[in-house]
């Protein structure tokens, strides 16, 4: 498992393997879709108490333009390697050719969207810190031809995790 970072303060899909790359993910020219390297999220707990932290959920704060989309999947810490670990080359989706459809999910995913989605239901004492031995979620943005935010960046709104105490 890499070392983690904070991700309070946000996280920018790029073409970078790191929380705030500078490097696009490029609109493509004609029908097709482009996909950011993906961005693994886990709910840390800062501090200890006495509860059990379970039910995490995962949801968008606002709707994505047109020409975006949003896509989860979970992955075991065991297999973070072989399945997330971008630094020798990349384990998003294959960019791909001929159709816009940003928000079909590719193989393995699920859409976002602003609805809560379960994606973790495993109990971890909120005893010690850290992220214990939950599934890490794995995040990916796509791009088609048809966003026309042009290039730069774009307001994605937030990511919620969400989860339940007892």
């Amino acid at each position: 498992m890499p070392a983690g970072a904070n991700a309070e303060t946000g996280i920018t899909f790029n073409r970078a393997d790191s929380q705030s790359g500078s490097t696009p993910v490029p609109i493509p020219v004609s029908a097709g879709v482009n996909f950011a390297y993906l961005k693994a999220l886990a709910l840390a707990v800062m501090a200890t108490s006495t509860t059990i932290v379970y039910n995490r959920t995962v949801r968008l704060s606002a709707g994505l333009a047109g020409g975006l989309g949003m896509h989860w999947k979970v992955v075991a810490q065991s297999n973070w390697g072989a399945q997330l670990d971008q630094s020798t080359a990349t384990k998003s989706p294959a960019d791909t050719t001929g159709t816009n459809n940003a928000n079909g999910a590719p193989s393995g995913y699920s859409v976002t969207t602003t609805s809560p989605v379960g994606f973790d239901n495993q109990d971890q004492s909120s005893g010690s810190t850290g992220i214990g031995a939950t599934l890490l979620l794995a995040m990916l943005l796509a791009v088609d031809a048809t966003y026309a935010g042009g290039p730069g960046s774009a307001s994605l709104g937030n990511i919620i995790i969400g989860y339940d105490e007892r």
